[in-house]
């Protein structure tokens, strides 16, 4: 599959180089094609540093403009695109970015996440889909004490109590 993707994007790079080579000339495919690398850098940069303020908000539970985990699922692809060499992948990496793109491409990203986290949480005990069985057991339950008696300290309210060492007092020093 990967190697069939590979293929496919060398195939339309070189030939949106060929049409551009053949109607404008070499010299000018050139150019447009490093003009748009060039673009793509400096819009990738700007939107990375507006991703990283809106990350940083999120993880202090400020409101923020998008949504963050799909933001940067999203942001990853840009990149990815805007990085690769040629004048059609720098074109989606710069589609990407923009608004309406991004929003369109949120349910679907969303969906994704979700999707790939049950997905994660399925080996977790407890989990979707985890070993956990919801229904009867057939058998004999065996009912078995433990001797093992959980001695941390609690609070009231049911909060483990840690009392920390205090560090020791620097020696005075005279002026």
């Amino acid at each position: 599959m990967i190697r069939l993707l590979l293929a496919g994007y060398l195939v339309v790079e070189i030939a949106a180089f060929a049409a551009l080579t053949y109607f404008l000339g070499f010299g000018w495919a050139l150019l447009i094609t490093l003009g748009a690398a060039a673009i793509g850098f400096a819009v990738l940069g700007r939107r990375a540093r507006g991703l990283v303020s809106d990350l940083r908000r999120a993880s202090r539970r400020e409101p923020t403009d998008g949504e963050p985990a799909s933001d940067t699922a999203l942001f990853a692809g840009a990149a990815v695109f805007t990085i690769l060499p040629g004048v059609v992948s720098t074109i989606v990496g710069l589609a990407l970015m923009t608004r309406p793109v991004r929003s369109a491409l949120h349910p679907v990203i969303d969906r994704g996440i979700a999707r790939r986290t049950s997905l994660i949480m399925a080996g977790v005990p407890g989990g979707v889909g985890g070993r956990y069985v919801d229904g009867t057991v057939e058998g004999d339950v065996i009912d078995q004490t433990s001797d093992v008696v959980d001695l941390t300290p609690r609070r009231p309210d049911g909060t483990v109590y840690v009392d920390l060492p205090s560090l020791p007092q620097p020696p005075l020093t005279r002026p």
